[in-house]
């Protein structure tokens, strides 16, 4: 129980540091890291098991072992998930991640999984190492920007990620496709290559257009 409000104690200290401040704290501690669940749905069994369980038992242990040892977690808010939920339901992403994160947190607690931190993506501290990692990447001359077709909605002005259309498998002719994969072949392709491609949203047919995209150039960059 000492440890425990202990390593809850840590948590408001984190909250008033920097993100150095943070990485300074945590030398000589180990820490244990699991996957993000998305905050775009409740949570079910699968999510639960192999999502947070594993991280909770294996913390679990390894503080019966005596190790000093820090659970974190959190929900990942961005991505096209999030967009096309909140779509769905009528709402901002802000929005929709407020509403998520507290089902979340509800149900972790409910099932006494014991994070030492479980917090979002959106937060000042994760802006600032992203941006901080995204500088220094930049800084370095590792990106490059290149031209990209995609498909365009013009109903809904806005690009089409992979989740965000549909259509007939290129490969397989199955419909109902998604924008990268087909879950009946289990192939994959590009987007452009989809038949009879529609906006989940509006239903309209996209255009392909030409847009700019980022991309880390990782053959100079050694680990």
């Amino acid at each position: 129980k000492r440890i425990v409000k202990r390593l809850r104690a840590i948590f408001f200290f984190f909250k008033q540091k920097t993100a150095y401040e943070i990485s300074a704290c945590l030398v000589g501690s180990e820490m244990c890291i699991r996957d993000r669940p998305y905050v775009n749905n409740v949570p079910h069994l699968g999510n639960l098991i192999g999502c947070v369980l594993s991280g909770d038992v294996y913390t679990r242990y390894c503080r019966l072992r005596g190790h000093n040892v820090i659970y974190v977690c959190g929900t990942d808010e961005y991505g096209t998930t999030t967009e096309v939920k909140a779509r769905q339901e009528g709402l901002t992403p802000r929005q929709l991640c407020d509403k998520y994160f507290k089902i979340h947190k509800e149900v972790y607690d409910w099932f006494d999984i014991d994070f030492d931190i479980f917090d979002r993506t959106s937060t000042p501290q994760q802006t600032e190492i992203t941006q901080d990692i995204f500088l220094k990447v930049k800084q370095n001359n590792y990106i490059s920007e290149h031209t990209v077709s995609q498909l365009f909605c013009e109903a809904c002005s806005v690009f089409l990620a992979d989740r965000m259309v549909e259509g007939i498998c290129p490969k397989c002719g199955a419909d109902g496709a998604r924008g990268d994969q087909c879950d009946a072949c289990q192939q994959i392709y590009d987007a452009t290559e989809l038949k009879t491609p529609q906006c989940i949203s509006c239903k309209k047919t996209p255009i392909v257009k030409d847009s700019q995209h980022l991309f880390i150039n990782l053959s100079l960059i050694h680990i």
